[in-house]
């Protein structure tokens, strides 16, 4: 993954689920919502299918005070990256139109949020939420995607406070 503003390159690593600094020690998976299924062939039930929120969540570690630097980074990143910016993955270029901080869980020692309005190949824009919690020195990513949300409005949905509190209280 490889973005045109180095400033954004923990945003982006953040949003993938992977470390947003330089770690080798990380981990990271997914959550899904636990909906009761009543699904069938019909049309609208498959539209339901898609319509549950998919939480990622990133582990990594950092020696000394490599947490508090990469809590910086994000922070800076936030701010230096306000206007949006160029990513590439996989050979698939994205771009995000903008980025803007928001009001973080408060969870851990240290907790920052922010959204990234992202250009869906002109088919509108999504924006996703994202956070990046840091206890001691260890830093948990979580953004949530929810497929469903394209045909609402775009807007992805806020990440689910329970799975913050929880994830964050396994934490030492």
């Amino acid at each position: 993954m490889k973005t045109d503003k180095p400033a954004c390159d923990p945003l982006a690593w953040a949003t993938a689920a992977l470390p947003p600094g330089d770690t080798t020690a990380n981990a990271s998976n997914s959550v899904s919502e636990d909906k009761a299924s009543t699904a069938t062939a019909a049309p609208e039930d498959l539209e339901a299918a898609f319509d549950i929120d998919l939480t990622f969540v990133g582990l990594s570690s950092y020696e000394g005070d490599g947490a508090e630097k990469t809590m910086k980074a994000v922070s800076d990143g936030i701010t230096a990256c306000a206007a949006g910016y160029g990513l590439s993955a996989d050979s698939e270029n994205t771009k995000v139109v903008k980025v803007a901080a928001e009001k973080a869980s408060g969870a851990g020692d240290e907790s920052l949020a922010f959204t990234e309005d992202v250009d869906m190949d002109g088919a509108g824009t999504a924006t996703f939420h994202s956070e990046v919690v840091r206890k001691g020195n260890t830093l948990a990513t979580f953004y949530t995607v929810n497929f469903a949300a394209f045909e609402k409005g775009g807007d992805m949905g806020d990440i689910p406070a329970a799975l913050i509190t929880a994830q964050v209280a396994k934490l030492k």
